[in-house]
Order: C-alpha cells, then sequence, then structure tokens
C-alpha cells in the first residue's frame, strides 16, 4: 500500500512567510509547465494537427517561459530570496545557473527578447490598423489555399497567424536569408531546454524545502 505524507498548509506555507509564497508560485509554474510540456511537445502523424495546433501551443509555451524567467529575475530583487536561492544545495543551485542566462542581463538575452516579442504581439491579437497583420497578409499574397465549409478551422486564417508569429519571432533579414527554418528548430530546443530545466529547478526546490515539514 502506498505511502501518503500530509503537510498542514498553515504550517508549511504560512502567509507572512515571503519564502513560502515564493515557493508556491515555483509549483505552481511547475505545474502548468508539466501540462505545457506534455501538450505542446507531443508527437502526432496528422499532419493537421501539428499544422493548426502546434503554433498555438508554442505561442503558450513561449509566453509562459517568458513570464516565468521575469519571475524568478525579478524574484532576486528581494533580499530574502536571494539569500534563500543562494543557501539551496549546490545541486539546485547549479540549476540555477543554468537559468540566469536568459535573464534580461544574461548572455541569452535575445532568447528572452523573442520570447517577449511573441508574447506581446500575438497574445493581443491583431487589430485590423497593426502594423503585423498587414506584414504577415503582405508576405502570403501570392499564395492559395484550400477552404471547406465543413472544417472547424479556417486554414489561411492558421497561415496568416503563423506569418504573423515568424515576423514577431524573427527580424527580416532574417526570414529573407532562408535560414529561419532552423532559426526556428533552434529555438524551439532553446525553449524545450529552458522548460525542462525549469521544471527540474523548481521540483527541487520544492521537494528541499518540503524535507523540513514532514
Amino acid at each position: 500500500m502506498e505511502q501518503y505524507d500530509v503537510i498542514r498548509i498553515s504550517e508549511t506555507f504560512p502567509t507572512e512567510d515571503i519564502i513560502a509564497r515564493w515557493i508556491i508560485g515555483l509549483a505552481i509554474i511547475h505545474n502548468d509547465f508539466i501540462y505545457l510540456k506534455k501538450k505542446f511537445f507531443m508527437q502526432s502523424d496528422d499532419i493537421s494537427v501539428l499544422v493548426t495546433e502546434a503554433p498555438s501551443n508554442f505561442k503558450y509555451l513561449a509566453a509562459s517561459l517568458r513570464e516565468a524567467i521575469f519571475y524568478i529575475e525579478e524574484s532576486e530583487r528581494t533580499p530574502d530570496i536571494k539569500n534563500y536561492i543562494e543557501s539551496l544545495p549546490s545541486h539546485i543551485t547549479e540549476l540555477y545557473s543554468k537559468l540566469t542566462p536568459l535573464f534580461r542581463t544574461g548572455i541569452k538575452a535575445d532568447l528572452l527578447q523573442r520570447l517577449t516579442n511573441i508574447r506581446n504581439v500575438t497574445f493581443h491579437f491583431s487589430k485590423p490598423h497593426r502594423s503585423e497583420i498587414i506584414e504577415a497578409l503582405k508576405g502570403i499574397q501570392d499564395q492559395v489555399m484550400f477552404f471547406e465549409d465543413s472544417n472547424e478551422r479556417f486554414l489561411y486564417a492558421e497561415h496568416i497567424r503563423n506569418s504573423i508569429m515568424l515576423h514577431s519571432l524573427f527580424e527580416l533579414d532574417e526570414i529573407n536569408s532562408g535560414e529561419y527554418q532552423f532559426l526556428i528548430s533552434e529555438l524551439i530546443r532553446d525553449i524545450k531546454d529552458g522548460f525542462n530545466i525549469f521544471v527540474e529547478f523548481s521540483r527541487e526546490v520544492n521537494k528541499n524545502y518540503l524535507k523540513s515539514f514532514l
């Protein structure tokens, strides 16, 4: 028979304890990330799934990683949290050191900026007067697309949405270079790595914290 541990919220996560509140924040992000990883990094042989669902999932995944990085970067500004992170076991601080390059001052800040761009552009749904929808339409003016009234999705909207997303992620010279497909693959790999590290970090932090209460 499985054994379960029990925690009392008032003792484990007292309202007035900022470290407890920070730990809860990490746990919430962790749970969201587990769901998004399963949703986005699924395998499917159905081309319609890859064309229509993956970009939408990617949008949420990219924006979520961006918010998670901001969460820990801004948390560092609180001395108590900063000191707590520095006091964690070495295997946890090593994981943390793999996330800090994504900070706004980190060596991978360009990745954070791309995540910020896609979040700012795609989460507000492009208004008809906005430049991103105009540029996206210009880029696919010569395309001919299939339309079927019985289909639940509008395929042309998917292509336009993907074009908006592409232009939010890359500069025009990057797109015109013909290497943007490689850049997208590299970006997806970097985001996946970021997700995996954050999940491991938040899990280890929570496990280490709970040890004192079990």
